[in-house]
C-alpha cells in the first residue's frame, strides 16, 4: 500500500536515479515486459523497482495488471521530470568534457520525414563534419511529422528539430535554413491528369477529392484547396504519395519529393502558378535551454550549410 508523504523528497540517492530511470525505460517501452529485454532484468526485479520508487515518492506511477501497463497522470509527471534531469545530467557531463577539451555526450535530433528525398539537404555533410570534430558523441535521430517534432524539442526528448512548421509554437525557437517547395499533384490513372495538357482550368479542380494532411491546417495551409471534397487523410508524407499515385486523390507533395515520380510520369503537378506553397526548412530549439557544447556545435556547422548550399 502506498502512503502518501507530507514532507519533502529529500537528497536523490543513487538508487533513486536507477530507479528513475529504469521506469522511464518502461514507459518508453510501454510496459515492464517490453521494457525486460532493453533493462536485461527479469520483470519481477522490474516490478519491485518500480514499487520501491512509488514508496519512496509517495504516489502511484502506473497501473500494471490483467488490464495491462497504463501510466498514472501523476507517473506522467514524474516521467517528465526524470527526462528533465537526466537531460541536464547529461548537459552536466558534456560541459565538464567540453572543459576538458572533448566533446561527449549524447546528440539527439527530431529530423522532417523524407528529407533524404532532397538532394539539397545539408543534414548528411553536417553529420560527417560533426562525427570528425566530436567522434565520442551518442547521436540519435527520430523522422517524425512536423508537430512531433515540436513537441520532442519541447519535452527534451530532442535537442534540434529540423522540419516544415506552419505555425510557430510559443517556448520554441526557430531559424529558416533553407526552402521546402510544395505543389498539388495527382497520379496516373485520375481524371485530371491527361487534363493537364489540355489546359487544366481551376474549374476542372472542383471535382476532385483531396487526401488531406491530418498532421496540419489544410484551411490554414492551402484555402485555394480546403474546400474540396475529402475522403482521405494521412497522417506522413508517405501516405499522402500513395493517396496520390492510387489516381483517386490530388494532395501536396515536397517538390523534391515528387520529383522522382513525375520523372517516370506517374505524377503531374496542377496549376503550380496558383497552387504551389513556398514553404522553409527551419531549425527549432527550446527557448530558454541550457545548451550542451555538442548541440551548440552541431547548430554551429548546420547554419553553415543552408539548404541548397
Amino acid at each position: 500500500m502506498i502512503t502518501h508523504r507530507s514532507s519533502p523528497l529529500g537528497k536523490l540517492s543513487k538508487t533513486d536515479l536507477h530507479h528513475l530511470a529504469v521506469f522511464a525505460t518502461v514507459v518508453e517501452a510501454g510496459g515492464f515486459s517490453a521494457a525486460q529485454v532493453s533493462l536485461n532484468v527479469a520483470t519481477s526485479t522490474i516490478s519491485r523497482q518500480i514499487s520501491e520508487l512509488e514508496s519512496r515518492l509517495g504516489m502511484r506511477l502506473c497501473q500494471r495488471g490483467r488490464g495491462g501497463f497504463r501510466i498514472t497522470e501523476q507517473g506522467s509527471t514524474v516521467f517528465n521530470a526524470a527526462k528533465q534531469l537526466f537531460a541536464a545530467l547529461e548537459n552536466f557531463r558534456g560541459t565538464i568534457d567540453a572543459s576538458r577539451g572533448r566533446l561527449t555526450g549524447q546528440l539527439s535530433l527530431a529530423i522532417i520525414e523524407n528529407w533524404v528525398a532532397d538532394e539539397r539537404s545539408p543534414l548528411a555533410s553536417a553529420l560527417a563534419q560533426f562525427k570528425s570534430l566530436a567522434p565520442e558523441v551518442q547521436i540519435d535521430i527520430y523522422s517524425l511529422a512536423p508537430d512531433e517534432i515540436e513537441l520532442a524539442v519541447f519535452d527534451g526528448r530532442a535537442d534540434i528539430g529540423i522540419g516544415v512548421f506552419h505555425q510557430h509554437r510559443p517556448g520554441l525557437i526557430y531559424e529558416t535554413i533553407g526552402d521546402d517547395p510544395v505543389e498539388l499533384y495527382c497520379g496516373k490513372g485520375h481524371p485530371l491528369f491527361e487534363q493537364v495538357t489540355n489546359g487544366l482550368t481551376t474549374r476542372d479542380l472542383k471535382s476532385a477529392e483531396l487526401v488531406r494532411r491530418a498532421y496540419l491546417s489544410e484551411e490554414q495551409v492551402a484555402p485555394r484547396t480546403a474546400h474540396l471534397a475529402s475522403t482521405a487523410a494521412a497522417h506522413q508524407v508517405e501516405g499522402v504519395a500513395f493517396m496520390i499515385l492510387s489516381g483517386s486523390f490530388v494532395g501536396y507533395l515536397p517538390v523534391h519529393y515528387a520529383a522522382r515520380w513525375v520523372k517516370e510520369g506517374r505524377m503531374r503537378s496542377l496549376l503550380p502558378h496558383r497552387h504551389r506553397l513556398n514553404t522553409k526548412i527551419e531549425i527549432v530549439t527550446k527557448r530558454g535551454s541550457n545548451p550542451s557544447t555538442a548541440r551548440q556545435t552541431f547548430l554551429e556547422i548546420l547554419e553553415r550549410k543552408p539548404v541548397g548550399g
